[in-house]
């Protein structure tokens, strides 16, 4: 009688053990998409870069105030040491984007991220993949800039262009707040509405006050005297 019990109560733990439920199976980590060819665009290892947006002529830095941490952001070229970086090489065609101010702080991802909308960040350089970026090509005088821990492309948050637009890293989508230009210290960016040479600015017309030539009316001109 009692090993028919025993018995029993055996089965019965046995049957409530395989009745439990089982944990789930972790989710596969996202496939990092392959790397992009590098742009051809040549880096010096000493000089220092300003990383000016595409679309909005406007320069990466960091928010002021907090060094570790900092959010990266657009604003207003200025020359400054704030807006400088050196590309430090890393073996396997990365690079690290690392302040000229001498702070040892890099161009950084938090905790490795992989989501949409990770901010980036300035964080003491460590040697981490979420430091090193892809300088890849993004077609004429322009680059993208590719985070290899993740394989996602820094981006100006909303295709913003005003000064204060945040950044982040986002799934490539060919986005002109996507692209960047890379411009030695002491080069300045070219003004996308045009420069003081062109009076009629953006809507084609001539500056106030402009003579314009009218057709037919072009008098030709006198011929020079001839020197003696």
């Amino acid at each position: 009688m009692f090993l028919t019990l025993a018995v029993a109560l055996a089965a019965g733990c046995i049957d409530q053990k395989q009745d439990a439920p089982q944990p789930a199976a972790p989710a596969p980590a996202p496939a990092i998409p392959p790397e992009p060819a590098r742009s051809a665009t040549p880096i010096s290892p000493t000089a220092s870069y300003s990383v000016v947006g595409a679309a909005s002529n406007k320069c990466l830095q960091y928010v002021a105030g907090a060094p570790e941490g900092a959010r990266a952001e657009i604003r207003a070229c200025d020359g400054s040491k704030g807006q400088l970086f050196n590309l430090r090489a890393v073996p396997g065609g990365y690079v690290e984007l690392v302040s000229a101010q001498g702070t040892n702080e890099c161009l950084d991802v938090p905790a490795f991220s992989q989501d949409d909308g990770a901010p980036v960040q300035q964080w003491t350089c460590n040697g981490g993949a979420n430091q090193q970026w892809i300088v890849a090509d993004a077609g004429p005088d322009a680059i993208r800039l590719v985070a290899r821990h993740s394989g996602k492309v820094l981006a100006i948050n909303g295709e913003n262009t005003g000064d204060g637009s945040l950044l982040g890293q986002w799934a490539w989508k060919s986005g002109s707040n996507q692209r960047f230009k890379l411009l030695a210290a002491g080069t300045k960016p070219i003004d996308a509405k045009g420069g003081a040479g062109g009076a009629a600015g953006s809507d084609g017309k001539p500056a106030k006050g402009a003579k314009v030539a009218k057709a037919g009316k072009t008098k030709p001109a006198k011929a020079a005297a001839a020197t003696p």
